[in-house]
C-alpha cells in the first residue's frame, strides 16, 4: 500500500520504534499489528490520547502504557500455539520435558510512507494494523491533509473501534463513547495554524467567511476604519470594543475578518489570521490545580509563535481572574499582559459598557494596553441598509421573500415590542421569527400578520380591554407624542411610532430616539420641555378622565429622577437665587442635612409643577390634533413615524389657511 499524504516525523519515529520491538523479538511479532501501534500511540503526545485518559487521573507513560503492554502480553499468549496440538513430536526428555511453541502465521503486507524530507519507509503491516492507516489515508484525502500525524491514528483507531483500545478503556472505567468523540472533532484534520490541544477553546475565523459571497455586515465604516488605525500601531495595538448586547460589537469583527479574506485590508495584514477565544471553554474542565496554567501556557506559546494572529476575545471582561483558584494567583489577564504591552500580538475585546466599568477598566496595568472603540445603536432609519444583505441570507435559508416595506414595518414593531433591546439584533430576531412563521403557513412572502404573529399573547389582552380603557391608553401615549413633536427645544429626539398594544409589562408605549446629527442647547429650558415630554401622557389622559393610571404614576416616577438630577447635578434651580443652586450628592457628600432635603424637594416640586404647565399648553393648544391621532390611533392600534407625521402636517396646514 502506498500513500500520497507524507508522514510526519512523529508518525514514522512511532513507526520505528514498532519496527524495533520487531526485530528484538519483545513481543514475537513479525508486523505491526494494532497492539503494537497502541503501545506507541499513548507514548505519543501528539497522538493526544494521554491529555484525553488524564481527566480521569491516568498517566500516558506509566497507567496506559502498562495496559497496552499487558494487552501485547496477552496477545502473545494467544498467538503461540503448542506444539502438540499440531501433533508435532514431544520434546526429548534432555530438554527436561518442555514444550515447544512456535508463531501462528500472521498476514501482512507492505506499507509504504514517504516522510517530509521524501525518504521511502517500508513497513510491515498485520491486517488489523492497515485497515487502522488504510482510515488514516481515507481521512486525510477528504480534509485534503497532506500531512498525516499521531492524532490522526489515533482518531482512526476510535473511529474503527479498535477492539484493544474498547477493551483498555472498559478496564481503566472511561466511557470508550466519550473519549471516542474527543477524536471526532473537525479538528482533528483541520488544515488551519490552530493545534487540536487548542482547538477546544479556540477557533478561526477566517474559515467562517466565504469570500465568493458579499459581506453580511454593511456599514459601520467609521468603528472599522477605528479598528485598522489602532491595529496598525507600533505599541499597545489593542483594541476594545464597547456596546450594549446587540448593536453588533461581535459583528464588527466578522467585517474585519472578511476584509482580510478577501484582500479589502491594509497591506500589512494581508494573510493574517482571526483567531477567537473562548474563555469559558478555556477553563472549563480545569479541576486540578495547575491544568489552568498549562492551558494558559500553551495558548501564549501558540500566540508568540505565530505574529499573523489576531486574538479576538468576546466578553473581554472574563479574562480577569479567569484560572485563578485564589486572589493574586496568575490569571489570563496577567499572563496576556507581557505579549500586549510589547505588541508582538494584537489582541480584540468586546464588551459592555456596564461591564468594562464595573471589572475591566479597574485593572489600569491591563484597561490602558487596549483603545476604547464604541459601537453605539444604529438609528431606525440605518437599520435597513445595514441588514439587508443578512436578509437575503434569511431569506434564501428559510425559502420565504420579505418586502422592504414590511422590513422597515418590522423594524417599527421590534421598537414598539422590544424595547428594551438593541438594533439592529431585535430587528433580525424579528424577521428571523417572521419567516418561520410565513414558512409553516405555506407562504412564500411575509407580511403584516407573519410579524404581529409573534405577539399574539398581547392582542388577546388588547381584545379584552373595553373601549374607555383602550382610549385612556391612546390619549397617554398620543400626549407623549404631541408634547415630544411639538415641544420646540426637543430637537434631538425623533419621534418613531406610538402603540396601544399591550406587550410585557406596558399597555402601550411611545417610541423615540435620539438624534446623533443634532446637539441642542441643554440650558434649563431643554430640561422643563424634557420633564414635560415625560409628563405629556399623564396631562393628556387626565383631560379624558379626570384621573390617572399606574402608567401616568411611572411618568411622574420618571420626571422626579430627571428633575432631582436638574437641581443636584445640573445646578439648575427653579429660583434665581444662585445659592440655592449648590447641592452636593455624591457618595463621599451626601446629603444628610434634613434643611437641604426639604430645599431639593420644593425645587423638584417647582421643576414638575412648570413642566405640567408647560406639557398642558401644548396639549390645549393642539387639543384639535390630539383627539384626531386618537381617534386614528384607535382604528389602526399601532402608527408609524410617516403616519403621524403626514396627520400633524396636513393639520398645520389647514390650521394656516
Amino acid at each position: 500500500m502506498e500513500f500520497k499524504a507524507f508522514a510526519s516525523e512523529k508518525v514514522v519515529h512511532m513507526l520505528d520504534n514498532c519496527m524495533t520491538e520487531i526485530k528484538n523479538g519483545v513481543w514475537h511479532l513479525d508486523a505491526i499489528n494494532s497492539h503494537l501501534l497502541l503501545e506507541q500511540v499513548v507514548l505519543e503526545d501528539e497522538s493526544y490520547i494521554g491529555e484525553c485518559f488524564e481527566e480521569k487521573g491516568m498517566d500516558a507513560e506509566d497507567d496506559l502504557y502498562s495496559y497496552a503492554c499487558m494487552y501485547l502480553g496477552n496477545l502473545q499468549n494467544r498467538l503461540l500455539i503448542n506444539d502438540e496440538d499440531e501433533d508435532t513430536k514431544k520434546s526429548s526428555k534432555s530438554e527436561k520435558q518442555e514444550k515447544e511453541f512456535k508463531y501462528k502465521s500472521v498476514f501482512y503486507m507492505e506499507m509504504v510512507l514517504m516522510d517530509e524530507k521524501a525518504c521511502v519507509h517500508k513497513y510491515p503491516m498485520a491486517e488489523d494494523g492497515l485497515k487502522i492507516f488504510c482510515k488514516v489515508n481515507e481521512n486525510c484525502l477528504k480534509a485534503k491533509v497532506n500531512l498525516i500525524k499521531p492524532i490522526h491514528v489515533a482518531a482512526a483507531m476510535f473511529e474503527l473501534e479498535v477492539p484493544v483500545l474498547k477493551e483498555m478503556c472498559g478496564d481503566l472505567g472511561i466511557s470508550f463513547k466519550t473519549a471516542k468523540g474527543q477524536f471526532m472533532k473537525p479538528q482533528v484534520y483541520s488544515i488551519g495554524i490552530i493545534p487540536y490541544n487548542l482547538s477546544g477553546f479556540l477557533n478561526c475565523l477566517n474559515d467562517k467567511v466565504n469570500p465568493k459571497k458579499p459581506c453580511e455586515i454593511l456599514m459601520r465604516d467609521k468603528e472599522t476604519e477605528q479598528l485598522w488605525n489602532i491595529l496598525l500601531k507600533m505599541n499597545k495595538c489593542n483594541a476594545v470594543i464597547i456596546g450594549e448586547a446587540g448593536v453588533g460589537k461581535s459583528a464588527l469583527i466578522e467585517k474585519l475578518t472578511y476584509d482580510i479574506v478577501t484582500g479589502n485590508c491594509p497591506d500589512q495584514f494581508k494573510g493574517f489570521t482571526v483567531i477567537n477565544l473562548d474563555v469559558n471553554s478555556l477553563i472549563a474542565g480545569t479541576s486540578y490545580r495547575g491544568d489552568s496554567e498549562e492551558r494558559i501556557k500553551e495558548l501564549i506559546e501558540f500566540l508568540e509563535e505565530h505574529d499573523t494572529v489576531i486574538l479576538f476575545i468576546d466578553e473581554v471582561h472574563t479574562i480577569l481572574g479567569a484560572g485563578s483558584c485564589f486572589e493574586g494567583e496568575m490569571d489570563l489577564s496577567n499572563a496576556l499582559k507581557p505579549i500586549l504591552a510589547r505588541g508582538d500580538t494584537k489582541v480584540i475585546g468586546a464588551t459592555t459598557e456596564a461591564e468594562y466599568e464595573a471589572y475591566f477598566a479597574r485593572d489600569a496595568a491591563l484597561s490602558r494596553r487596549f483603545e476604547r472603540i464604541v459601537v453605539d445603536e444604529p438609528e431606525a432609519s440605518k437599520v435597513y441598509p445595514m441588514i439587508k444583505n443578512k436578509i437575503r441570507v434569511l431569506s434564501s435559508y428559510h425559502k420565504v421573500k420579505i418586502s422592504k416595506a414590511i422590513v422597515e414595518y418590522t423594524i417599527m414593531i421590534a421598537n414598539c415590542f422590544a424595547f428594551d433591546k438593541k438594533n439592529p439584533d431585535k430587528t433580525l430576531d424579528l424577521i428571523d421569527r417572521s419567516m418561520v412563521v410565513a414558512s409553516r403557513r405555506g407562504l412564500v412572502e411575509v407580511n403584516k400578520e407573519c410579524v404581529l404573529a409573534n405577539f399574539d399573547i398581547f392582542y388577546e389582552l388588547y381584545d379584552g380591554m373595553g373601549i374607555d380603557a383602550r382610549k385612556e391608553v391612546a390619549y397617554h401615549e398620543v400626549g407623549h407624542y404631541l408634547v415630544g413633536k411639538m415641544s420646540g427645544k426637543l430637537t434631538d429626539i425623533r419621534m418613531l411610532a406610538v402603540s396601544i398594544m399591550p406587550a410585557e409589562d406596558y399597555l402601550g408605549v411611545t417610541c423615540y430616539e435620539y438624534r446623533k446629527d443634532r446637539m441642542p442647547f441643554r440650558n434649563k429650558d431643554y430640561y422643563i420641555d424634557s420633564l414635560a415630554f415625560d409628563l405629556g401622557g399623564r396631562v393628556a389622559e387626565k383631560k379624558f378622565r379626570r384621573d390617572h393610571t399606574s402608567g401616568a404614576g411611572q411618568d411622574l416616577d420618571n420626571a422626579t429622577r430627571l428633575a432631582f438630577n436638574i437641581v443636584t447635578k445640573y445646578g439648575m434651580s427653579s429660583s434665581n437665587d444662585e445659592r440655592n443652586n449648590i447641592f452636593l450628592n455624591t457618595p463621599n457628600y451626601p446629603m444628610f442635612s434634613e434643611k437641604s432635603k426639604n430645599l431639593v424637594n420644593s425645587e423638584v416640586q417647582e421643576l414638575i409643577n412648570i413642566a405640567y404647565k408647560r406639557a398642558e399648553s401644548i396639549i390645549d393648544e393642539y387639543r384639535e390634533l390630539l383627539e384626531l391621532l386618537v381617534e386614528k390611533l384607535l382604528e389602526k392600534q399601532i402608527m408609524s413615524e410617516s403616519e403621524l407625521d403626514r396627520l400633524c402636517q396636513n393639520y398645520i396646514k389647514r390650521k394656516k389657511k
